[in-house]
């Protein structure tokens, strides 16, 4: 008889390997690449849109959201692991360039309850912008990767058939006419690649006279560049492989980065539909493609980056502004009959006790409840600027709106928010801290405003403290406020006599552009963008000095410090957890990913929930705790 001397270990391994998975444990090597539970999220910017016949498919940040064709009533949604840039539909599948996750492959055969089936990574550097589909393939526009094939045959299985497309330029966008597909390739203008062997496309022809195209579309004999502050261009696509400028149609506002082209049904006239960021949407006659004309425009309220247009209806993804439905019937006069407003453009948190606040941008302030893992809207105020900072003092939040001042809003219901009074002031409120009976702002160029509160229906600005730089935070300690002023770096301002503020100490500048301050106790601790973290010793308000740094990737914005941790916002690079036990030797511990670009955070320590504003990816719940860590001998034997 044999004996198999590799059973016990082997055995023992699998053990040892169960109780891993089981018990959620890992390896301290491995800490740092584990996954961080997102415990919810709302929201985010909305860059693309498409259609089905009774349904409306657009990105919100990470989010593919499914809504009602008729009343843009939300119907599914699902999470995936990245911005959403670019859509199209199929059949009963939504395919989804979602940047850097790179092609997600979706099932729609149950609206409300979206499936991701399939997805297939872009090689360096590619990330995925658009993406058009074929019978059997989709062709994935993928930045400075060219355009990526993927066989979808089996939409579970997608297979890459590579090798990639290489082209000029940088990909965002593909429209396929017979065969062949034209690529939007910004810098690079328009290519032509020829799908006569649809798995494997060639380029046979380009348009360069044009500074940067954005985006295309292809109606007959003819193709339609967005074509970034150029407008409208109208190629002749006689000869596919050698377009020719018709002509060029200028718009009085905004940047082009988005057309589509349609007939009425009313009259059989051809419109070409624009998005048209800051200008909304704008709508060019183009029956005669020789002389087209501006018939009219719309505007949105937030940036109008894409349009999908079915029946008498086009629908816009508005970036922050969330996605609207507009009746074309009269295509000069579109007419909004319905939107969906997200939870967009987070840029700043407050929480106190039971109330979390968000400065969303143009989109105002709103309050939400967090309960057992679920974060809802309560309620929105619309504020005149762009909600950037906030501070919370008892039953008032305190909105720096930019060029709207500082507003002060009663949030004893958090579900009826009530503007209580505002003031304004030169520069614009980026940032604020509230401190007794003062609040404090940071007002860019124009340094700090000193507010008196003692009426809170009617502040009155009694002092303002020029700084070298760009105010851009600020925080309240005691008879000191610290100002991040930009590449003025850390200012100190002496505040015991409110009205008499003035700047105290030494002069004191950091490597990088300083955005941020937390304190606690004898240490202030900056946010230096490019420069990460730095850790600085204020016992002596008259001359802090730098005691420790730490670079980290991404670009700080925000800092919270808890206990021995500090939590740094880092934009694209999400949330940095920093051991500060230490003040002389910061480390950093670990990084949590988080689509979009993280400029804000509220941190507690690991046991209870962090919130996150990532802009575009909207707003985030999302746990600290890295999981147990034990180190287990493990031994192999063949």
């Amino acid at each position: 008889m044999t004996t198999n001397t590799s059973f016990a270990p082997r055995s023992l391994t699998r053990l040892i390997l169960a109780l891993i998975w089981l018990l959620g444990i890992t390896a301290p090597e491995a800490v740092a690449d584990m996954p961080y539970p997102f415990l919810d999220q709302l929201g985010g910017a909305s860059y693309a849109i498409a259609t089905l016949p009774t349904v409306v498919c657009v990105g919100v940040g990470p989010n593919l959201t499914v809504l009602s064709a008729s009343d843009l009533l939300p119907v599914g949604n699902i999470r995936l692991p990245a911005i959403v840039r670019g859509l199209a539909t199929s059949g009963d599948y939504a395919y989804v360039a979602a940047g850097e996750a790179g092609l997600r492959i979706v099932s729609l055969a149950n609206p409300s309850a979206p499936v991701e089936v399939g997805s297939i990574r872009m090689e360096a550097p590619g990330s995925a912008n658009g993406v058009a589909v074929g019978a059997t393939y989709a062709y994935v526009a993928a930045a400075q990767g060219g355009v990526v094939v993927v066989d979808i045959s089996d939409p579970t299985h997608p297979v890459h058939i590579g090798p990639a497309v290489d082209l000029q330029g940088e990909a965002l966008n593909i429209e396929i006419a017979g065969s062949y597909a034209y690529v939007a390739a910004r810098w690079g203008a328009l290519r032509v690649l020829s799908l006569s062997d649809p798995a494997r496309p060639r380029e046979v022809g380009a348009y360069l006279q044009v500074y940067e195209v954005l985006d295309v579309a292809v109606a007959g004999a003819y193709a339609y560049l967005a074509a970034s502050d150029d407008g409208l261009k109208i190629l002749s696509l006689s000869t596919p492989e050698e377009p020719s400028l018709v002509t060029s149609q200028p718009i009085p506002e905004g940047i082009a980065t988005a057309v589509a082209v349609a007939q009425s049904p009313a009259d059989g006239a051809s419109y070409a539909f624009l998005a048209a960021l800051d200008g909304g949407l704008r709508v060019i006659s183009v029956t005669d493609p020789a002389s087209p004309a501006e018939v009219g425009a719309h505007a949105t309220p937030g940036r109008a980056y894409d349009v999908a247009i079915r029946g008498t209806r086009i629908y816009v993804a508005d970036g922050p502004g969330g996605v609207h439905a507009l009746d074309i019937s009269e295509p000069s006069q579109p007419q909004r009959t319905y939107s969906y407003a997200v939870l967009s453009d987070a840029q700043d948190v407050a929480v106190e006790g039971s109330r979390v606040l968000v400065a969303s941008g143009v989109a105002g302030l709103q309050s939400l409840s967090y309960e057992q893992g679920h974060l809802t809207v309560l309620d929105t105020l619309n504020t005149p600027g762009d909600a950037t900072s906030l501070a919370v003092a008892g039953e008032y939040v305190y909105v720096a709106d930019r060029e709207g001042g500082l507003r002060v809003v009663s949030v004893a219901d958090p579900a009826d928010l009530a503007e209580v009074s505002a003031v304004s002031g030169p520069g614009p409120a980026n940032g604020v801290a509230v401190h007794g009976e003062y609040a404090y702002v940071a007002a860019g160029q124009s340094g700090l405003w000193v507010i008196s509160l003692s009426d809170r229906a009617a502040p009155t600005i009694v002092r303002t403290v020029d700084t070298p730089g760009e105010a851009l935070s600020v925080v309240a300690g005691g008879e000191y406020v610290y100002v991040a002023d930009g590449e003025g770096g850390l200012r100190v301002i002496s505040v015991a006599e409110p009205s008499a503020a003035h700047e105290f100490g030494d002069h004191f500048e950091t490597p990088g552009n300083a955005w941020s301050i937390a304190l606690l106790g004898q240490y202030a601790y900056l946010a230096d963008g490019s420069e990460g973290l730095h850790v600085i010793d204020i016992s002596d308000p008259a001359a802090p000095e730098i005691v420790g740094s730490v670079p980290l990737s991404g670009s700080a914005r925000d800092v919270r410090v808890h206990s021995s941790f500090a939590y740094v916002a880092a934009e694209a690079a999400g949330l940095h957890v920093v051991s500060v036990d230490l003040p002389e030797s910061p480390r950093l511990v670990r990084s949590i990913p988080i689509p979009g670009s993280t400029t804000s955070l509220h941190a507690e320590g690991e046991s209870r929930p962090a919130f996150a504003c990532a802009r575009d990816g909207g707003f985030l719940a999302l746990s600290l705790k890295p999981g147990s860590r034990l180190c287990l001998p493990l031994i192999l034997r063949s």
